[in-house]
């Protein structure tokens, strides 16, 4: 479930607001746009504060694990497919490691690493949320032209490729969270 939520606050409604929703994350729940949800003791929090141009800007991001609300076979199939979505990802980083050392000094890497690769892209891409899509299909384009740019023998637009792939990764983990 996703819900994205706005909206404008006098500066004394907004810490009514926010003494309300501490009050409920005190008392071991949330009933908020629609969800309740009983939470754990511990939660994780990730603060972004930016001042810039006469705006200021606080990202409060809050995450609590929902795993004790499901029924025990629940639990364990999401509890598999996060482990089995971490070691994807552990075998790309490592398999785009492997090409990017390989193209080092504008040389096109072996067939067997760019294989290797895509090979670890596509179980990404198969284990990949679908609330991801925007980001999955700009880093899918890239890794098609990469390998295109394999196929074609043009190390430059290889390694051009490569920067995007990683540039990409690194925006989602952003935009992710």
């Amino acid at each position: 479930m996703e819900t994205r939520w706005e909206r404008e606050f006098s500066r004394e409604e907004l810490a009514d607001w926010l003494a309300a929703l501490a009050g409920q994350i005190r008392q071991g729940g949330l009933e908020l746009a629609g969800l309740h949800q009983l939470l754990p003791p511990q939660a994780g929090v990730d603060l972004q504060l930016k001042e810039k141009q006469g705006r200021l800007v606080v990202k409060l991001r809050l995450s609590f694990s929902t795993l004790a609300s499901y029924r025990p076979e629940q639990q364990q199939e999401v509890t598999a497919r996060r482990e089995s979505f971490k070691d994807v990802k552990k075998r790309l980083a490592a398999s785009l490691a492997a090409l990017k050392k390989a193209a080092a000094g504008g040389n096109l890497p072996a067939e067997v690493l760019l294989q290797a690769f895509l090979q670890d892209h596509a179980a990404f891409v198969r284990l990949a949320e679908p609330d991801w899509q925007a980001e999955m299909d700009s880093y899918a384009a890239h890794v098609d032209n990469l390998a295109e740019a394999h196929r074609v023998g043009n190390p430059q637009l290889f390694q051009h490729e490569l920067a995007d792939i990683q540039a990409s990764m690194h925006r989602c983990h952003r935009e992710s969270g």
